[in-house]
């Protein structure tokens, strides 16, 4: 840290160390939970109509024979990639991984051919495992097509893996490589984000230690590809001595089905999921059972916070992360509904947060500019790319988020969006996030995006996109009258688009770009004068 006192009535906010740091790998603290908690279920999962187990015990023995087979296809320190949807040899072989001191990297199954190419040329894998298909796709096909010369492996038979003479595995220290977490790539290719063992260890303790409890037992199918999967699931429970259990899909019914046997004392997700929770009929916890819903990624209403709080009786928790830092923030369990729907908490130990103007000075309290984190849970770099990491890791090694937000006296961060989504009509900064969370109080709004749109007057224009509740038909008036009650008038939308859903990312949360297209492309539409 710069020691330099902070003064007051900026937006900055010092490090704390209430959590402390865990300086272990993965695979040594799965040692610790396998010695102490040999029987104890680490995973289950839906099988012939029941319910798989594997204790901590026999996941330690069964990752450490795949460990032993990937130090024969690579060293510690090379890359491995797996392209699947979830399933307990994804979450073996990413244990094995650590065992081993390989490197991970996690294929996005909806990927099209040019995105695999491209994975694979950044990472250079010394091998690839693939899954079979992936709604019906064929995945362990496409990938002996697309590899360049990599050996492909089938994901599901991983215990077939060749092994040597055998021997004792590495040691392998807290700031080892241990993940590629690939970004999103909505402004070009996918960059690669590695994650130290540290980094990513961190990232799940700082989240559940404010949070979570001894035993604590996942159901939440986010996709192991994302870091909400692979680090904030399966490490938070590795963390909590807990039990992940595993869904290759999201299916509403199997939620249901799968939440009293299981156990289960969390779940979560993005708005849209957990609301088809909450009007699933067989989606009803036994009183007491469900502790902790976890939200983030987007804009989440008040009036959801409560009804999920009222309806299961849960705690809603509001995390802020990204792929190149997982946990920069998190709400507190106790936080009041408003404060849960209008902002993502306060930093996470460790974490020093400031907001920042465009040429890098410290703005004022409640004013708008860049989240900045200095903190060990961020990302060491992009792979094979030193111009991106020096223009993201600045030289006092503060990461630049590309978030805009502000900061309250109270350190609660609120998300305004990303900075290149930031709309500029007439001259004037218009937050979609701001026009967002003013839409989701319509009690006829399900969920709405807020685009900008070319407008050969004004620059731009506010669009948005609106789902509608069940049964409800709001029109544009309406919608336009309710919102200028709430934003400036320069903010409210001109133009509007009603849907029956929201083109979404493998992660839940909505895909703007293509938004955009769709207005891009349609003809004539609506003008504000």
């Amino acid at each position: 840290m710069s020691g330099a006192p902070i003064l007051p009535g900026l937006a900055h906010r010092e490090a704390d160390d209430r959590v402390p740091l865990l300086e272990t790998s993965v695979g040594d603290l799965l040692r610790e939970r396998a010695r102490t908690h040999p029987d104890r279920a680490a995973l289950r999962w839906p099988d012939a109509g029941g319910l798989g187990s594997m204790s901590y015990a026999e996941l330690l023995e069964r990752a450490g024979r795949v460990a032993a087979s990937l130090l024969e296809l690579a060293d510690p320190g090379d890359r491995v990639a797996v392209w699947a949807p979830n399933s307990v040899p994804w979450v073996e072989l990413e244990y094995a991984c650590a065992l081993s001191g390989v490197v991970i990297a996690p294929f996005n199954g909806a990927w099209a051919d040019a995105e695999v190419r491209h994975a694979v040329a950044l990472t250079r894998p010394r091998a690839v495992l693939a899954a079979a298909e992936m709604r019906g796709s064929p995945l362990l096909e496409r990938a002996r097509g697309l590899a360049s010369g990599t050996p492909v492996h089938d994901l599901d038979a991983l215990h077939e893996l060749p092994r040597g003479a055998g021997g004792a595995l590495p040691s392998v220290a807290s700031d080892a490589p241990f993940l590629i977490q690939f970004t999103s790539g909505t402004t070009g290719a996918a960059k690669g984000a590695l994650l130290s063992h540290r980094a990513a260890l961190n990232s799940a303790n700082q989240n559940v230690q404010r949070n979570g409890v001894d035993g604590d037992v996942w159901l939440n199918p986010v996709p192991l590809h994302h870091i909400g999967g692979s680090v904030h699931l399966v490490l938070g429970a590795l963390c909590m001595t807990g039990t992940y259990v595993v869904m290759s899909r999201y299916d509403l019914d199997l939620l249901a089905e799968l939440l009293g046997p299981t156990g289960a004392t969390r779940t979560g997700g993005v708005p849209t999921i957990l609301l088809g929770m909450l009007d699933h009929p067989g989606f009803r916890p036994r009183e007491g059972q469900l502790r902790v819903v976890g939200l983030g990624g987007t804009t989440v209403p008040a009036a959801l916070v409560e009804r999920i709080e009222r309806e299961l009786g849960a705690w809603v928790s509001i995390a802020f992360g990204q792929s190149e830092c997982p946990a920069i923030s998190i709400t507190e369990l106790e936080d009041p509904a408003e404060i849960k729907a209008t902002t993502v908490g306060r930093p996470v130990s460790h974490s020093e947060v400031k907001i920042v103007s465009p040429d890098g000075e410290i703005l004022k309290l409640g004013e708008v500019g860049e989240i900045c984190v200095r903190s060990p849970l961020r990302m060491d770099g992009y792979i094979e790319n030193p111009e991106a990491t020096a223009e993201t890791i600045d030289p006092d090694g503060f990461l630049h988020t590309g978030d805009l937000g502000s900061m309250d006296e109270a350190g609660y961060l609120r998300i305004q969006g990303r900075s290149r989504d930031v709309i500029i009509r007439g001259g004037e900064n218009i937050y979609p996030a701001e026009v967002e969370d003013a839409l989701l109080r319509h009690p006829d709004v399900a969920n709405a995006a807020v685009v900008g749109m070319d407008d050969a007057r004004w620059g731009q224009q506010v669009a948005a996109f609106v789902l509608p509740e069940p049964g409800s038909e709001p029109d544009a008036a309406q919608l336009e009258e309710f919102v200028a009650g709430r934003v400036a008038h320069f903010k409210v939308p001109r133009v509007w688009r009603f849907v029956g859903e929201f083109p979404l990312t493998a992660s839940g949360k909505v895909r703007k770009v293509e938004l955009e297209r769709r207005l891009a492309t349609e003809m004539g539409g609506p003008d504000d004068g």
